[in-house]
């Protein structure tokens, strides 16, 4: 749990906006497992479900985007407290986001043909992985564990080529059999909105790794500028007499 703050009623507000957070990350998993059933069986109730309960995703980002600024401004909080809030609010948002890729897998099944077997083996594959990736941020969310995190971002790679697998195989298929062009753009939409969930854990993990170190990690921190030369380089000076560059050695 978040705490270090000097102030124990800071340290709760922090720690309540942490579970509020988590709470939305287990109501969005519970969607995407929801979507992927629907489209499994191509069962119209679970997809219509799925639809009926974006609007609770939605209200949880907002009470978490309004308690941020809440904390902001009625704490003042230092630097590495204010970091964590921005990141949990952050997380917040790529869960929002995950959701909505959920309702569009929803809507494929209320709006399209049930696709073929071969092509829904594809898609719950897919969002097996998918899953996984959620379930592992939420995780390395729940305990801060910043390793869990770093783990989760390269396996972020695996169902990048998942997908352009899964996709190479729908294109096949579709030029075998012009009839499925239609299912298969659809399924294609599929795949990508799966895709996009694994993006979505992965900025999860990224953000835990901000309130785990608070501060920003390794992969997005800007390298140093290089120290500036004591005498200024020849090269603005007078060049050699010919104007060519001097030859390399």
């Amino acid at each position: 749990m978040l705490e270090g703050h000097i102030s124990k009623a800071f340290d709760g507000a922090l720690a309540a906006l942490h579970l509020r957070v988590l709470a939305m990350g287990g109501l969005v998993l519970d969607q995407v497992r929801e979507a992927l059933k629907a489209y499994a069986q191509w069962d119209i109730a679970t997809a219509e479900h799925v639809l009926e309960r974006a609007a609770a995703v939605r209200a949880y980002n907002t009470g978490i985007y309004e308690d941020q600024f809440t904390l902001i401004a009625r704490r003042q909080p230092v630097a590495s407290d204010l970091r964590a809030i921005i990141a949990l609010a952050k997380s917040g948002a790529e869960l929002e986001r995950a959701g909505a890729k959920a309702c569009k897998i929803a809507r494929t099944v209320l709006q399209s043909e049930r696709p073929t077997r071969t092509t829904a083996s594809d898609v719950r594959h897919l969002g097996d992985l998918a899953l996984q990736l959620l379930r592992a941020a939420l995780e390395a969310l729940d305990r801060l564990d910043g390793e869990q995190a770093a783990a989760l971002i390269a396996r972020d790679e695996d169902l990048d080529a998942e997908y352009a697998a899964g996709l190479r195989r729908l294109v096949s298929r579709a030029l075998e059999d012009p009839r499925q062009l239609e299912r298969a753009v659809d399924t294609a939409f599929a795949l990508k909105s799966l895709e996009r969930i694994g993006d979505h854990a992965r900025n999860i993990a990224l953000q835990t790794q901000i309130i785990v170190s608070r501060a920003e990690p390794e992969s997005q921190q800007r390298a140093p500028d290089p120290p500036l030369p004591e005498h200024p380089p020849e090269a603005f000076g007078p060049g050699p007499e010919t104007g060519d560059s001097p030859a390399p050695r």
